[in-house]
């Protein structure tokens, strides 16, 4: 059985015993982006601090990354964990195989574009004396590589670091609450779950999801993947406005292409789905690719796994209305999903057609809202500040601790008063 499907079966992937296992893993898998790699592995070791462990797991094929990493002497970093799957894995397997090497008490996962802030060590030693097992901070930082396009500003977002108006604060919440309203609005993303993606997780919880279910993630998108599964498994999580991570939007990236609406096609011509068309693609969802059904996907096969009594609280409507409103071009196969998922549901067609058609409308409405209000802020930035100029997402960090710094805002000033 490949490694990436079961790891209950893999035990060479699994962590092995440390007497003194670092606190915090920063987990990063990767594929044939050497060239976002390097800088944020960089960045991450840059930190400094003995806490910390990089876990990388490459399954490129252009070797590019393995030689950089033999070559640069953060190489030889003691901290460091490269390594290269020995079997061929699609994204999620390259994402279970990460995290399986990984040896922290605490776990936070980022992509190949992305880095770390300075504050995220300090948040870490917090939830341990804390005993907090779960932080999900809100995305108040983010970076743009310099080969960002979009299509309405094109290259006018690159290179910036951008901040949020307003950082710190936080409240506690409940995973069922969490779950329960993701569930209603179809899984559309992460917010408002608790996350390993850009998130500070306790590894007890990540190994009660791979051993309830045989492996951490599930599906086509591993960061909505795991946000389900936390929150099918957790009890109380922390939601921060602190920038713990800094998320990195590149040319490259699934978000580059999406502001570039090219994130789209035939699931068997993608790399992160064609692998699911042979074991069967979740009933109910459109069987095209795009990010509302793989983020739709990744929670449907996780809650099978995980919590299958909450798979009719999926909102079948807001997905298929969602789909059609932004994708009328896969017109058929969103007529096929909406066959499956009133057959699933025990909805006459008609009616699931109609109900459809009307969150189409309701959906279609509040875009026309959203460009209109954005209409009268018409620079890239929104109104947001920032700081332009950074090369890589390596120069990020150092200019996210300076408005920290103006801001007065560190992590213990943004948790102050919090009950948790």
């Amino acid at each position: 059985m490949p490694c990436g499907s079961d790891l209950r079966q893999c035990p060479a992937l699994i962590r092995s015993d440390d007497p003194m296992p670092p606190l915090l893993s920063v987990v990063i898998p990767t594929h044939n982006r050497a060239r976002y790699a390097m800088h944020a592995i960089e960045s991450v070791l840059s930190q400094g601090d003995e806490r910390l462990e990089l876990v990388v797991s490459d399954t490129s094929t252009d070797g590019e990354l393995a030689r950089w990493v033999a070559e640069h002497p953060r190489g030889r970093d003691p901290r460091l964990n490269y390594f290269r799957p020995a079997q061929k894995l699609d994204m999620t397997g390259n994402h279970n195989a990460a995290v399986a090497a990984s040896k922290g008490e605490y776990l936070c996962l980022i992509g190949d574009d992305d880095t770390i802030s300075r504050a995220l060590l300090d948040a870490t030693q917090w939830a341990h004396q804390k005993r907090v097992d779960l932080i999900a901070p809100n995305v108040v930082a983010n970076y743009v590589w310099p080969d960002f396009r979009s299509r309405h500003f094109g290259a006018r977002h690159a290179s910036r670091l951008y901040f949020a108006k307003q950082m710190g604060g936080g409240k506690v919440c409940l995973a069922s609450e969490a779950l329960a309203l993701a569930l209603r609005e179809a899984a559309q993303g992460t917010d408002g779950l608790p996350k390993i993606y850009h998130g500070v997780v306790r590894r007890t919880l990540m190994e009660r999801i791979r051993e309830r279910s045989g492996q951490y993630f599930h599906g086509s998108s591993p960061d909505v993947s795991g946000a389900v599964g936390l929150a099918a498994c957790a009890d109380r999580f922390l939601v921060v406005d602190f920038p713990l991570s800094i998320p990195g939007a590149s040319g490259g990236s699934n978000t580059g292409r999406s502001a570039m609406n090219t994130h789209k096609g035939q699931l068997s011509a993608e790399s992160q789905t064609s692998s699911f068309v042979a074991s069967g693609w979740s009933p109910g969802v459109p069987k095209f690719f795009s990010v509302e059904t793989v983020w739709a996907h990744a929670a449907l096969e996780t809650l099978k796994h995980l919590a299958p009594s909450t798979l009719t609280e999926f909102n079948f409507v807001r997905l298929l209305g969602t789909c059609s409103m932004r994708h009328p071009e896969f017109k058929s196969e969103i007529a096929q999903a909406t066959s499956e998922a009133a057959e699933m549901l025990g909805t006459p067609l008609p009616g699931l057609q109609a109900a459809v058609a009307r969150e189409r409308r309701t959906l279609r409405q509040a875009r026309i809202r959203y460009v209109l209000a954005r209409a009268m802020r018409p620079t890239a930035a929104g109104g947001r500040p920032f700081v332009d100029g950074l090369a890589t997402v390596a120069e990020a960090p150092p200019r996210l601790a300076a408005r920290l710094v103006e801001m007065k805002l560190d992590w213990e000033t943004a948790v102050r008063g919090l009950v948790v």
